[in-house]
């Protein structure tokens, strides 16, 4: 794996090594005058950009990794508290001016929420105990910092500033989106083993493997961020343990079959009746499983597809404890639909134009329960593996953890472990999308365009057609 870190900020140079951008190793020299980001600039730079803009309390927008209209102002906003040239242009003076602003303790004791939670998790994979994982910075949290800290050559202060997060983040990520190598390719090795498709086994972290990752992380369960960390690693290792001898085979009979046929009913793969009987519909819902998931084993049972099983029972405990009732399709979702589109004020009208009913755009709830409907007929752990779309709405995980980071932008105490099985969760980011797609359309109904000119609130989704 070739070298990655954060974003170094500094008066002389700016040194890009991330893997998630187009860099490759380190950068050529860059003169102190020189532009480094510019609007219309995508990718993880940028993200961190925004993250410190925000930080700093120069709103930059949705934490989206891209340079538009909303980032550009927030760094002039940030030029002009610095004394800076206004030019919405991030050079190196600007780099030098964000750093020295960003100084100030990001999470300290006292914190608590989803931000306090990703630092505990990250320090637990980075070998540091931060206590109970449960989002509240205490004294067992400081001491873990504290001892990173101390290991990573930082002031022992117990308090995380930028420095402190920045090598936190590179101890806590091993393999991202852009990495190459024989690293990469035992992940997708695992991957594809597991029945998590990862794309071709080439040792070339894309957007495939970066799914695949999310997928398996959720099945787990882990933190679902789309990278490699030590604890997924050792995740993925301990359940790749090959496929090893058929267990289970069309013809056998006994408690055991039972067992198995109960679970696959559960999971929402029918055996047919269940009777302890490996006949000719078991071994068919089993292939189907396999299939599903990309497993090997030909409708016969073994130890990789019920370690796979397992993995994907966990996926479906969430949408059993969230009340979910095999076969009340779509609708028995709508109470959970209106307040999770309530709180960004999807459930009602609005208007460009107040005086103008052709400038209105509906409340959404209505909408989201037909596409519910037509996309996973209201199972919240369906899935399309070859896809890569899973749960409710049916989101494609390459995108999960980075519309997480954008759901959190609006709504801090999201958790940054949200699963795309949780059917709260998985509605977060669907009305994510739709609040985004409503704002644009809005905004092009203020311009004087028109509602068929879009976009559709629906266009993430291949089913908007059953809303019109």
């Amino acid at each position: 794996m070739h070298s990655r870190a954060a974003v170094r900020f500094g008066a002389a140079l700016v040194a890009v090594l991330t893997a998630t951008t187009s860099f490759v190793g380190a950068p050529p020299a860059v003169a102190a005058d020189a532009p480094i980001l510019s609007p219309g600039d995508r990718g993880a730079v940028v993200l961190e950009l925004q993250t410190r803009l925000k930080a700093v309390g120069h709103d930059p927008g949705p934490l989206d990794g891209v340079f538009g209209t909303r980032t550009e102002l927030a760094v002039r906003d940030l030029q002009r508290s610095h004394a800076l040239p206004i030019t919405g242009v991030v050079d190196a003076a600007t780099w030098t001016a964000l750093n020295g602003s960003s100084a100030a303790p990001l999470l300290a004791r006292g914190d608590r929420g989803a931000p306090v939670l990703d630092l505990q998790q990250r320090l637990a994979a980075a070998g540091h105990d931060p206590g109970p994982l449960d989002g509240v910075y205490g004294m067992r949290t400081a001491a873990a910092v504290g001892r990173f800290q101390t290991a990573a050559s930082l002031p022992a202060t117990g308090i995380v500033d930028q420095a402190t997060w920045d090598r936190l983040l590179e101890a806590s990520v091993l393999f991202a989106q852009g990495d190459r190598g024989d690293g990469v390719a035992e992940i997708q090795a695992h991957l594809a083993a597991l029945g998590f498709n990862p794309g071709p086994t080439d040792g070339k972290f894309g957007l495939r493997t970066g799914g695949a990752v999310s997928a398996f992380q959720a099945s787990v369960p882990l933190p679902v961020t789309g990278v490699v960390d030590p604890a997924t690693l050792a995740a993925l290792r301990a359940a790749d343990t090959g496929p090893g001898d058929v267990l289970f085979r069309k013809g056998d009979r006994g408690p055991d079959v039972l067992a198995l046929q109960t679970r696959l009913a559960r999971v929402g793969f029918g055996p047919g009746a269940l009777d302890g009987s490996y006949g000719a519909r078991t071994e068919a819902a089993v292939a189907r499983f396999q299939k599903t998931f990309n497993l090997a084993g030909g409708g016969a049972v073994n130890q990789l597809t019920l370690t796979r099983l397992t993995a994907f029972e966990r996926d479906v405990d969430r949408g059993y404890a969230a009340g979910y009732v095999p076969g009340a399709g779509a609708g028995q979702w709508l109470g959970l639909i209106t307040e999770v589109f309530a709180r960004w004020g999807l459930d009602q009208a609005v208007c460009a134009d107040d005086s103008n009913p052709a400038t209105c755009v509906p409340g959404q709830v209505d909408a989201a329960i037909a596409i519910i409907s037509c996309e996973s007929h209201g199972i919240p752990f369906a899935v399309n593996s070859t896809s890569g779309v899973t749960g409710l709405f049916q989101h494609r995980l390459t995108f999960w953890a980075e519309r997480v980071r954008r759901v959190q932008a609006h709504f801090p105490d999201f958790p940054s472990d949200a699963s795309p099985y949780d059917p709260e969760h998985n509605a977060m980011v669907a009305a994510l999308l739709v609040w985004e797609s409503r704002g644009a359309l809005l905004r092009n109904l203020e311009a004087g365009g028109s509602l068929t000119a879009g976009p559709h609130p629906w266009s993430h989704w291949s089913c908007r057609r059953v809303v019109g």
